[in-house]
């Protein structure tokens, strides 16, 4: 949600208490109408104002609880979104660098405690920087959405991705030895060299892998798979290398 001018702000609540106003009236306005037919049903002679003190009460109370239980919808909505905002790259919708660190610290601790592994797999665009200087920005943020969307389905429901920084993702994989974790990558790798992009050239992807080991922690993690992606790089790119 981006930034509302206070002005803007002020217009918008005005309308929100007009249309709560409005609501509250036309409960009323229905109670004391179902009391007026009843009234002419059982043959009431002299109708008087007192009459319509319990309907419209009654019909205040639902406009109310209607409007209120509004307003928390509204709420818990606008809390989802926040939330998810707090969580995720704005670009590309995949986790940013803090959501996908409590994923990495969680899934330490669970690998520990059951004696188990994952896998962290770090990938990076090929010659991205030639893509937005030839291309212009624009399409280099399109390539960077297709590009998530062809990495996402190329994980498991139980996998992460996230925007590490620029053009660079890394992925985490539970309960994922080495080899599975290059099965899954190598998948991805072909995805992503026999797409098509909309450019008059191919997109590759460079990727480093490496799993945990009984002494690690997440910046040593992090260092060989970033090493290991170094490695790809440096022996030609479009490959994957392991640490």
């Amino acid at each position: 949600m981006g930034f509302i001018p206070l002005k803007q702000k002020a217009e918008l609540m005005k309308r929100a208490h007009i249309e709560d106003a409005g609501i509250v009236a036309a409960f009323v306005a229905l109670t004391d109408m179902a009391a007026m037919i009843q009234f002419v049903v059982i043959e009431i002679e002299t109708i008087r104002l007192h009459y319509f003190i319990l309907p419209s009460a009654v019909g205040a109370l639902f406009g109310t609880v209607l409007i209120y239980t509004r307003r928390y919808y509204r709420r818990s909505k606008e809390a989802e979104r926040f939330e998810k905002a707090a969580k995720t790259d704005y670009l590309t919708g995949t986790l940013n660098r803090y959501a996908f660190y409590t994923l990495i610290e969680s899934e330490m601790e669970r690998a520990k405690r059951k004696d188990r592994t994952f896998s962290l797999a770090m990938m990076d665009i090929d010659d991205f920087k030639k893509i937005n200087d030839r291309y212009g920005h624009r399409i280099g943020d399109e390539v960077l959405v297709l590009f998530c969307e062809l990495v996402k389905s190329g994980l498991r429901a139980t996998d992460h991705l996230n925007r590490w920084g620029g053009e660079e993702f890394m992925a985490l994989l539970p309960e994922t030895t080495i080899e599975e974790a290059l099965f899954v990558t190598e998948r991805i790798r072909k995805k992503v060299s026999e797409s098509s992009f909309g450019l008059d050239e191919p997109v590759t992807v460079s990727i480093g892998i490496t799993h945990y080991g009984t002494d690690d922690t997440i910046e040593t993690m992090i260092e060989r798979v970033d090493n290991a992606l170094y490695d790809a790089k440096r022996l030609g790119k479009n490959r994957i290398e392991r640490r």
